[in-house]
C-alpha cells in the first residue's frame, strides 16, 4: 500500500520536473510548465502538449 502512493507520488514530481524544465528550455523558468512543441504556457496542467499542438 504505501509503495504504490510512494510511487504515485514520485511519479508525479518528476512530471512535475519535466514540466518545469520544458518551461526554462522555452526561456521562461519562472513558468511551471511549457509546450513542448510551440513553448506557450501552459496553466494548471502537466501535459506536454498545448490543445493547438496535440490536435
Amino acid at each position: 500500500m504505501f509503495e504504490n502512493q510512494y510511487n504515485e507520488e514520485m511519479e508525479a514530481e518528476v512530471r512535475r520536473l519535466e514540466a518545469k524544465k520544458r518551461a526554462a528550455d522555452a526561456g521562461h523558468p519562472e513558468w511551471d510548465n511549457a509546450c513542448a512543441r510551440c513553448g506557450c504556457e501552459l496553466k494548471g496542467n502537466a501535459d506536454e502538449f498545448c490543445d493547438k499542438c496535440r490536435n
